[in-house]
């Protein structure tokens, strides 16, 4: 449905072996065509538990638009955070980059989304979030290890 109003969309649901839901991506047409055409191709990827009675993760991967605000690309939904949830989420994201040499992809360092990159984008430039490297510094510091 969602596909059918918004032209260019695109969503992917994954199940297990019981039809259970596992793991789902949504990418808005509008979002795919700025990305391609005329935003900034820096994405910062990240993602947030879920709280709610029905718990997981959403992913997220934004961009910056040309006033500096943020420019929604793509959501994921998952049961919980795992490599093969990231590869897969990454391989949906790799189908809506028309150009991925272009591409830069910012993240934590989260294992899952360093082992999904080398699989799914080897040909893309990729850094690490500032902000969660300071994160992991300060509570290495704190822990003693530094």
């Amino acid at each position: 449905m969602l596909e059918q109003s918004n032209p260019g969309t695109v969503t992917k649901i994954e199940t297990d072996s019981e039809n259970r839901f596992s793991y789902g991506f949504m990418s808005l047409g509008a979002s795919i065509a700025g990305l391609n055409e005329v935003i900034r191709t820096v994405i910062a990827i990240d993602d947030t538990l879920l709280k709610a009675k029905t718990r997981g993760v959403l992913l997220v991967m934004v961009c910056k638009d040309g006033n500096e605000m943020t420019y929604p690309l793509a959501f994921g939904f998952e049961i919980s955070e795992c490599n093969e949830s990231w590869t897969w989420f990454l391989s949906q994201l790799r189908n809506v980059i028309v150009d991925p040499k272009r591409v830069m992809i910012i993240s934590d360092r989260h294992t899952g989304i360093i082992g999904g990159m080398v699989e799914i984008f080897p040909d893309v430039t990729s850094g690490f979030c500032a902000y969660h490297l300071a994160q992991n510094l300060r509570k290495c510091a704190s822990n003693g290890m530094m």
